[in-house]
């Protein structure tokens, strides 16, 4: 599963340096080839000479040349005269002008897109998209396990102990899960033995003696095991107010349940649970 995970990494970090770059190079191609069909456009509408005005400026030549002196003849004279040539209108001029001019404009981007490479601007971002997606997932996933484990460890390994053997956890919940509960709690304390700084495991084990088994005295002396251990304030301070229900309660011990009501808010006063149990005494001093 790391394997497969590293895998991953590495192709999704390589295809997006690849596709970003892939695609901001095809962005500046199509931006260059757009500036440059831009430019022949204009220069084929204004620079190209119309063919029209060429062979009017023959025409004038023409005329040119037989005003020389040299004799017409009458029929020419006749042809000249019968026939006028009308002046071309300077509208006409344009338009026609227009047209070659957009004619060549025309040749010249056909031209450039035949010669252009395909535009896959496109497929380049949307594989740029997708490998940042992918990645951004990746990285968010393994930032989520690593805080969950940190939470874990944080609330059961208060001094940073290691998790080795933890399939032995693992089955010790699948007999209980079965209704084997002896099984389980011979499983959880094999756990303990390799894993003496996880005290989930023995709360586990004095949770399942209190609500399975019903064995209250096996779990009130799992509870005092564990408060022995050196825990957080406000973990150690809960598992004290639990174990002081149990002394209340069920074992009907209110003495040992005040003693250690009261060595709560000695030691850890600041906390949530001595706090309660500092309302509590203070009722049962006014009743009595």
């Amino acid at each position: 599963m790391k394997a497969l995970k590293i895998i991953l990494y590495i192709l999704l970090a390589t295809s997006l340096v690849g596709f970003g770059n892939a695609f901001f190079k095809e962005y500046h191609r199509l931006s260059d080839e757009s500036e440059a069909r831009g430019e022949a456009m204009e220069e084929a509408v204004f620079d190209d000479k119309p063919a029209s005005l060429t062979s009017e400026d023959q025409e004038m030549d023409r005329g040119s040349d037989t005003s020389d002196g040299s004799p017409t003849s009458p029929s020419e004279e006749s042809e000249q005269v019968d026939e006028p040539k009308e002046p071309l209108d300077a509208s006409e001029l344009a338009d026609s002008a227009e047209d070659q001019g957009l004619d060549s404009a025309s040749d010249t981007q056909e031209s450039a897109n035949a010669e252009s490479p395909p535009n896959r601007i496109g497929w380049y971002l949307g594989w740029f998209v997708f490998s940042a997606v992918g990645l951004g997932i990746l990285v968010a996933w393994d930032v989520i396990q690593a805080s969950a484990k940190k939470s874990v460890d944080l609330i059961y390994n208060d001094d940073g102990g290691g998790t080795e053997g933890y399939d032995l956890y693992e089955k010790a919940e699948a007999a209980w899960a079965r209704g084997t509960f002896i099984e389980a709690i011979d499983l959880l304390r094999s756990y303990l033995e390799i894993n003496p700084l996880q005290q989930h495991a023995a709360i586990r084990i004095a949770e399942i003696y209190e609500k399975d088994l019903s064995n209250y005295l096996a779990a009130a002396m799992e509870y005092e095991e564990i408060l022995k251990q050196r825990l957080a304030p406000e973990r150690w301070a809960w598992m004290a107010v639990h174990l002081s229900n149990l002394y209340s309660g069920r074992l009907d011990q209110p003495e040992k349940a005040i003693a250690l009501l009261r060595d709560l808010v000695e030691r850890y006063p600041d906390t949530a649970a001595a706090m309660k149990a500092a309302k509590r005494l203070k009722m049962i001093d006014e009743a009595s």
